[in-house]
């Protein structure tokens, strides 16, 4: 039974790194969002044996993350290949995400290239 709990906790403090991530937030700064310290938030999310997370506590975390709480609790189920398709989904998440801001850094260079060449059309 311990090892049931263990391995839930291991999937919430799993699931609250991963949307943490997602929103391209350090532990230091959802910690702070959430006014707590930065190591218990550490231990949460990697279910340190002696640290057990509240329901209200929960509930802020998945406010501050913008997250249905339901997903981070529900650990009914889950196996490790599960774990492995979620952690494989949010990585391509990631990358989708990080391909469209290399996407838009490139699109706003043209546009102070253009600015550039428009400016300095009208003063000439």
């Amino acid at each position: 039974m311990k090892e049931d709990f263990q391995a839930e906790m291991r999937c919430i403090g799993m699931r609250i790194a991963g949307f943490r991530k997602l929103r391209n937030m350090t532990q230091a700064e959802l910690a702070d969002k959430l006014n707590i310290n930065k190591n218990y938030l550490s231990q949460v999310e990697n279910a340190s044996a002696n640290k057990i997370i509240s329901l209200p506590m929960l509930i802020r975390i998945s406010r501050a993350l913008d997250v249905e709480l339901a997903l981070l609790t529900d650990v009914d189920g889950i196996h490790d290949s599960d774990l492995k398709n979620f952690w494989r989904d949010m990585k391509e998440s990631f990358e989708e995400i990080k391909k469209l801001n290399e996407d838009m850094d490139k699109m706003l260079e043209q546009f102070e290239k253009a600015d550039k060449i428009f400016s300095s059309k009208k003063e000439g």
